[in-house]
């Protein structure tokens, strides 16, 4: 696309909004065709203070009034004391029969536009972005689309989007937003069936606070095991369409894997993969490993995200199967002495404690990327998080909303990765005990009750005081995304924190109790109901837990009985 093409593309683009804007000194003023109001962003420190600027349209405009004091267009106004909550009554004539009437409205988020044509394919897209700090729009060329998976269902509204910035010749093109990394490729989260919007953002922020390094960080520090982001309201088409998470997409970059080679002869050499669960099957389970294809871009649920198929094909399965074919058919023995090579141990342990905290009921198998830094020098497999909507009580559905029965505080988190479970029920080198250890230290800092209780108050409160929950109540409340379940930020911050009080004692007293030997269900004591768990587990021919096994051999049987016996009766 030539500049000349680029300038023709933008003039069209923005014709189809169909209403001009007005200026306040040189921030753009955003307009509402839904609710007639304008919407500008200014720094948040102008909040609370007397904000004057030149007030300023293009409409042959007359008899212009903001509440009820007489303007101009090139005049100077002064709105007093700015707040999120307060509306700027607007009057204005266009002729004897046209009356304009609205409110000017402030946010100190950034204001996306999007003017298009939008569907499940890259469109080329005007984005205008107007930015507190800024004193005037940014007009930036993308290829925008829809992302996601059952999100991104027909029916569904409050769409999420992938941003793929172009130049004016339409090749790829940095931005850098937040102070983050400067990339062509961003994502905007919906928070679509999220009852308060914000869950995926301060999960993914929580996650990235108590994980550890990954276990090639020596050779890149920087690497990060999720996304970054922040919020922005948009218009889309004219129309306000709700606040969004601006963050960065998980790919390479984002994980610092090794990058491909490919030398003079065209041949490939595989050094860092990516790959994403997607689909709840056995692949994704690690329940059962078939046969792949170099030549197919998924192997069941499992999709490869780096090297991007579109770029190379065939692809290169072999590091990822091998693994979930360890997981899914290695005997308990080999599986306690081999399950290190293969895994990052530190990193599933604290994804492990991790989706329990947060009772990841869309996280223990789906929606986490599987990576490997360079296969060629080791082949241990890392793991990054994502689409953490559904936790902390939020469920796929909001009929019932908050179902008790599965996202309930004191509900066991399902279902869980075989991997995860192997690694819960084998103890290899005593990891359920280092796991405790661990989940107790992260329970004196970012998974106490009131430090997980701040997060979500600490996005919330931002989002309150610019009025954004406001208008997303307004434009969203009763959607089909949420079953018509009415919209309610401070209810909603309510149970949560409830849920929390309830959730971390019961984990405490449950799986990240402290162990002891004998003790089956694990009540902190070895007394007739252990027996009696155990009795129950041998006649069902069970798999024996690791602290069940009282003699190691991988088996529940008589030997086992008697050294409970034993205990009970106080012999040992």
């Amino acid at each position: 696309m030539s500049p000349k093409q680029f300038i023709v593309l933008m003039v069209c683009l923005t014709a189809i909004s169909g209403f001009s804007q007005i200026t306040l000194g040189s921030r753009r003023a955003v307009h509402d065709s839904a609710t007639g109001d304008w919407l500008c962003s200014v720094p948040e420190s102008t909040f609370g203070t007397d904000f004057t600027a030149t007030f300023n349209t293009s409409d042959p405009w007359t008899d212009i009034t903001i509440d009820g004091e007489s303007v101009t267009s090139g005049s100077s106004y002064t709105f007093a004391q700015v707040a999120g909550d307060k509306k700027y009554a607007l009057v204005a004539h266009i002729g004897d029969s046209v009356t304009i009437t609205g409110n000017i409205c402030f946010t100190f988020l950034p204001i996306f536009e999007f003017t298009g044509t939008f569907n499940d394919d890259y469109q080329i897209t005007e984005i205008i972005a107007n930015l507190p700090q800024n004193q005037g729009p940014t007009t930036m060329l993308s290829k925008l689309k829809h992302r996601g998976g059952s999100t991104n269902g027909p029916t569904r509204l409050k769409r999420n989007y992938h941003i793929k910035f172009l130049d004016a010749d339409s090749q790829k093109m940095d931005r850098k937003f937040f102070g983050l990394r400067s990339d062509n490729s961003w994502i905007l989260d919906a928070g679509q069936i999220d009852m308060l919007r914000i869950r995926n953002r301060v999960c993914t922020e929580l996650w990235l606070d108590m994980c550890r390094k990954p276990y090639y960080s020596g050779q890149e520090p920087k690497a990060l095991l999720g996304v970054r982001g922040d919020f922005i309201e948009l218009f889309l088409n004219g129309q306000y369409n709700g606040f969004y998470a601006l963050t960065e997409a998980m790919d390479r970059k984002q994980m610092k894997l090794a990058k491909l080679e490919t030398d003079s002869a065209g041949v490939n050499t595989f050094h860092g993969m990516l790959w994403k669960a997607k689909v709840s099957d056995g692949i994704v389970r690690m329940t059962s490993a078939y046969g792949y294809n170099n030549n197919n871009d998924t192997w069941g649920g499992l999709e490869v995200k780096y090297p991007d198929p579109d770029d190379v094909m065939p692809t290169r399965w072999k590091t990822i199967y091998d693994a979930t074919r360890f997981v899914a058919t290695s005997d308990n023995t080999t599986f306690r002495q081999q399950v290190a090579n293969y895994f990052d141990i530190p990193i599933i342990m604290d994804y492990w404690i991790f989706i329990n905290a947060i009772h990841g009921v869309d996280s223990g198998v789906k929606n986490i990327y599987w990576g490997v830094y360079d296969e060629v020098d080791d082949k241990k497999i890392t793991l990054a998080a994502w689409d953490l909507d559904c936790t902390f009580g939020q469920n796929w559905v909001n009929v019932p909303l908050h179902n008790e029965s599965v996202v309930g505080p004191t509900v066991p988190t399902s279902p869980i990765n075989n991997l995860f479970l192997r690694l819960h029920e084998l103890s290899p080198d005593s990891f359920s005990v280092k796991a405790v250890e661990r989940y107790q230290l992260l329970r004196q800092g970012v998974l106490s009750e009131e430090s997980l209780k701040q997060r979500f108050h600490n996005r919330l409160d931002p989002l309150d005081r610019a009025g954004a929950l406001a208008r997303e109540t307004t434009r969203w409340s009763k959607s089909t995304d949420i079953a018509r379940q009415p919209l309610d930020f401070p209810s909603e911050l309510e149970y949560i924190d409830g849920w929390i009080d309830l959730h971390m004692p019961y984990l405490d007293n449950g799986r990240f109790s402290p162990y002891v030997k004998g003790d089956a269900n694990r009540d902190g004591v070895v007394d007739v109901s252990d027996l009696n768990k155990v009795v129950g587990e041998i006649l069902r021919g069970e798999t024996p837990m690791w602290y069940e096994d009282m003699n190691d051999d991988d088996k529940l049987d008589v030997s086992d009985i008697n050294a409970i016996v034993n205990i009970i009766l106080g012999k040992v």
